[in-house]
């Protein structure tokens, strides 16, 4: 069969992915070999399409409903792929699942840990799921990313979970989280003596505040639940691309004057930050929730229930090559969003 060549880095840039974590994968060897890769293909393609019962065709009544909007399914693959980084030790390594249809392709990502070399780290274990006399092997992908509609979504947790002896699960993202991925991203953006190897920002930045929840009383004693203020909504502020260096200068003034006196832990962009949004707005932003941010490299925020979703931008700079070429240099301990992702559901 002629298959068309699809570029599974390309989808996994500039498009919203759901955010989940997963407990180890179980199976037979190493998931990323050719023959569970291949395996797996064949199995998802042949349950999504409804192909059982000793080879006789029954098509499911979720497919049918869907056809119309995105054709019949044509193939599922599972693909083993790397994930470049800043530098060959920053790679990740991925199983890249695209499910493609004959009006549109779906896709997700199984993220392993770069700390946990899956030959070093397995467990070997007999199958307590299965009768047979077979060793499995553990496979840590943690996070998983999801871009598939709610029940071709839910069709393939079912799957992971019935096939790998796994869980899945939404990932929360943490208050913190996205306030420290700012400051990792900015922090390359601070001025140095040498102009001429300065970065300068290609994108503004825009971070949206939320009031923080609070406990309600429920008639009748019962259980308190989670409520938020109706007078005061959503704020979206932006700083343009041109300010960002002017935004790390002063917060790393600010650093410098707190450290001495030890009395704040606060990053110098949440500094500067805190200090614009008091005096020219009058909010406190340590009282308020940071739900979404959006930058030059990745778009991420939390929903109504604590649950992640992500966008990932390909890392661009406007300024000199020199200054291009230091954004390198200048993220020695910040790989990047996907793995402080990794990291987070591990």
């Amino acid at each position: 069969m002629n298959h068309d060549a699809i570029d599974l880095l390309g989808l996994l840039y500039n498009t919203s992915f759901n955010l989940h974590k997963v407990t180890p994968l179980n199976v037979s060897g190493s998931l990323a070999s050719q023959a569970n890769l291949k395996s797996h293909s064949t199995r998802l393609t042949n349950l999504l399409r409804g192909d059982v019962l000793r080879g006789v065709r029954v098509a499911s009544e979720a497919v049918e409903d869907s056809t119309s909007r995105t054709g019949n399914l044509k193939r599922v693959e599972f693909s083993a792929i790397t994930i470049p980084g800043s530098d060959d030790n920053d790679e990740l390594r991925s199983i890249a699942v695209v499910f493609i249809y004959e009006k549109i392709t779906y896709s997700a990502f199984l993220i392993q840990n770069p700390s946990q070399d899956a030959a070093q780290q397995s467990s070997r274990r007999m199958s307590a799921r299965r009768a047979s006399s077979r060793i499995e092997q553990s496979n840590p992908y943690p996070l998983l990313l999801t871009r598939l509609p709610a029940s071709l979504q839910s069709r393939f947790i079912e799957y992971l979970a019935e096939n790998f002896d796994c869980h899945v699960s939404n990932l929360r993202i943490p208050d913190r989280f996205i306030m420290d991925a700012i400051e990792k991203h900015v922090e390359v953006f601070t001025p140095t003596d040498s102009s001429d190897h300065d970065v300068q920002p290609n994108r503004n930045l825009q971070i949206w505040l939320e009031p923080p929840l609070f406990s309600q009383g429920v008639e009748g004693g019962g259980l308190n639940k989670q409520g938020k203020l109706q007078t005061l909504k959503t704020i979206q502020m932006t700083f343009s691309r041109a300010d960002l260096p002017g935004m790390m200068y002063k917060g790393n003034e600010l650093k410098q004057k707190q450290g001495q006196e030890g009395v704040d832990k606060r990053g110098p962009f949440e500094l500067a930050f805190s200090l614009y949004a008091y005096h020219h707005m009058g909010i406190l932003v340590e009282k308020m929730k940071i739900s979404k941010v959006a930058c030059g490299e990745f778009v991420i925020g939390a929903i109504g229930d604590g649950s992640g979703k992500c966008k990932f931008l390909l890392p661009q700079t406007a300024g000199p090559t020199a200054a291009a070429e230091s954004v390198i240099a200048g993220r020695t301990h910040w790989g990047g969003i996907i793995p402080a992702l990794v990291h987070l559901a591990s």
